[in-house]
């Protein structure tokens, strides 16, 4: 990755973090509290296409949700930290109605900001199960839908043998092992919950150690998810901290690629919706998070998504028979809780973008 990519992911996260000022597109006045609303079955839905930033699924949201409500919808398909700098870079003029991302610490730091709607009337979070509902904000300003391993550990099998490869997170500090390949937290979304976790859990100071000894090993970081899968395919680097959905894709591909789950557990990310507080089409935008929140809708996403569709849903009744049968049924996963994501995400992406420039 650039200086300039690192520097502009940086500067998003900085600004997400300072707290943004914003109006409504256009000038239009947005909804002033979202208790003042009706339930997106009383609503009238606004004017206009919506205009939807996502991180999973793409196309296949947006024309199922136009499909079965009549809505039209605009996307913007991009990574997680492209919309969060997007959005920091829209702060005094919005361009988007709802987002869906992977990270709700990054949707929780928009909520202290007050930069999503909140105490809006929605009808189905009674949907969620009991671990979605107890990480919903009370306001409801960002809503779980799913969640899913934000990093296993996988291996090269030409370069580890089965029996040698690393069993747990402190395994990757084996100099055996480098260079480990990782996602870049400021620029892929499921990678910084994988940081943040390990942040939480161990402390600053060894998480610093943690994560500085990889660097000093050898720590190989790559835009995204995708490339760190192709290095390690490759061998490039021999072990990875790889999102789970890449790791599947490279085994059903028959590439030389086998992983671990923890026996402590696996850091993982939460997939969460939330809507602009200065949208101009909050009937609309409601709809589509309520929408969201159906088995139907769900199982659909996972039958159809993709690797997008590889997720544990927080939505009860949800079928999830299209799930690899790689999949562990009992990983554990590890979530860091959102106000601690929120608080130290710039901080931590900035620490973590330096380890990399000097590991180089």
């Amino acid at each position: 990755m650039s200086h300039s990519e690192r520097t502009v992911a940086a500067t998003a996260a900085g600004l997400l973090a300072l707290g943004l000022s914003a109006c409504a597109p256009g000038g239009q006045a947005a909804p002033a509290n979202g208790a003042d609303m009706l339930p997106s079955s009383e609503c009238t839905v606004e004017d206009g296409p919506l205009r939807v930033y996502l991180n999973p699924w793409g196309p296949t949201l947006s024309d199922r949700f136009t499909e079965d409500t009549g809505i039209p919808a605009e996307i913007a398909d991009l990574g997680g930290g492209e919309i969060l700098a997007r959005i920091a870079a829209e702060a005094n003029n919005p361009q988007w109605d709802v987002v869906v991302l992977d990270g709700h610490g990054s949707l929780e730091a928009l909520r202290e900001q007050g930069a999503l709607l909140s105490d809006h009337p929605l009808e189905n979070t009674g949907n969620l199960d009991e671990e979605g509902t107890a990480l919903m904000p009370q306001d409801r300003a960002w809503v779980p839908i799913s969640r899913h391993a934000a990093a296993v550990i996988a291996y090269n099998t030409d370069a580890v043998a089965p029996d040698e490869a690393p069993r747990s997170w402190s395994d990757l500090t084996d100099p055996a092992f480098a260079p480990v390949g990782i996602a870049d937290p400021a620029v892929a979304a499921p990678a910084y919950p994988i940081v943040s976790w390990f942040f939480q859990d161990l402390g600053r100071a060894e998480a610093e150690e943690y994560f500085g000894t990889l660097a000093g090993n050898g720590l190989n970081t790559y835009e995204k998810n995708g490339p760190v899968g192709q290095a390690l395919a490759s061998g490039e680097v021999p072990v990875a901290a790889l999102q789970e959905q890449n790791v599947y894709g490279l085994i059903e591909s028959g590439e030389p690629v086998d992983f671990v789950w923890p026996q402590e557990g696996a850091p993982g990310v939460v997939r969460a919706v939330a809507i602009s507080a200065d949208t101009p089409r909050p009937c609309a935008a409601q709809t589509l998070v309520d929408w969201l929140l159906t088995p139907e809708t769900m199982g659909h996403l996972m039958a159809e998504g993709g690797d997008d569709g590889i997720i544990s849903p927080f939505v009860s009744g949800t079928d999830t028979s299209s799930l690899p049968e790689a999949r562990p049924e009992d990983g554990e996963l590890l979530l860091t809780e959102a106000s601690f994501a929120a608080e130290n995400e710039a901080d931590i992406k900035n620490w973590f973008a330096e380890q990399s420039l000097r590991s180089r």
